[in-house]
């Protein structure tokens, strides 16, 4: 039997490791639905979804053996999970809350009934929309997605008044995270902006903080830290403008 330590650096690079599969499955899914019709293409992703499942399978097994707790979801099949999971357990779901002023426009809403507020998720990739928009939908919250800066912007000229947060991508074609924020904040120069992404330049992410920023995510995230920082941004919000009303 490891001992304490090697065994909290086997749980965690099994989590990782976990996190790394959940990705590739849900990636899988994405590509495959792109080149459906093919019998070999469908062939290598069975093999390809055999291979993800075995290997989730493993991770149980490594944290099994030092004696750790089933902490990772059941082995999954390409694109059945949300986003990398998290060993932290998720906060309770909502089983009430304020009533939410109905949506105008003609923008698409993912859990139109929530009770949470709406957040929009700014991304190119497709499968980063779709797990974000899966896990805050099954949170309570309202979604909407944009796969560009130009739609994204678009949308939010229609909506500021009802869009509590944006989760923002740095790299996007076209228009990168830092133009698009420059957008918002014409429109709203209080905008409320989380930028996400697995590479910024310090220099403009600095330059966007010292702008309003109201954070940063590295990605890939898990759906507990998304949950985690979406949350809190949007209490710190709330609690800043309580603070306002009360002054005046």
């Amino acid at each position: 039997m490891p001992d304490v330590e090697d065994s909290d650096w086997l749980k965690a690079t099994a989590n990782e490791l976990n996190n790394l599969l959940q990705v590739i499955s849900e990636s899988t899914k994405v590509i495959a639905a792109k080149h459906a019709g093919s019998p070999d293409t469908a062939k290598y992703f069975a093999i390809l979804g055999t291979s993800i499942e075995r290997a989730v399978s493993c991770t149980h097994g490594m944290v099994e053996r030092v004696g750790g707790s089933n902490a990772f979801p059941p082995p999954a099949r390409p694109g059945e999970s949300n986003l990398v999971p998290d060993v932290a357990p998720l906060p309770p779901k909502p089983t009430g809350g304020p009533l939410v002023p109905p949506l105008t426009g003609d923008v698409r809403v993912h859990n139109p009934s929530g009770t949470r507020e709406l957040v929009m998720i700014v991304d190119d990739e497709e499968f980063v929309c779709m797990l974000a928009q899966r896990v805050l939908a099954d949170e309570g919250y309202r979604v909407i997605t944009a796969r560009d800066g130009f739609l994204a912007i678009d949308m939010y000229r229609k909506l500021r008044d009802q869009i509590s947060l944006i989760i923002l991508d740095f790299t996007m074609p076209a228009m990168d995270g830092a133009d698009v924020f420059a957008e918002l904040l014409l429109i709203n120069p209080r905008v409320p902006v989380v930028l996400s992404s697995g590479f910024a330049e310090q220099t403009r992410l600095q330059s966007m903080l010292a702008r309003g920023l109201r954070g940063f995510i590295p990605k890939p995230y898990t759906q507990q830290k998304l949950l985690a920082q979406i949350r809190s941004t949007l209490d710190a919000l709330q609690a800043e403008k309580t603070g306002e009303r009360r002054i005046f």
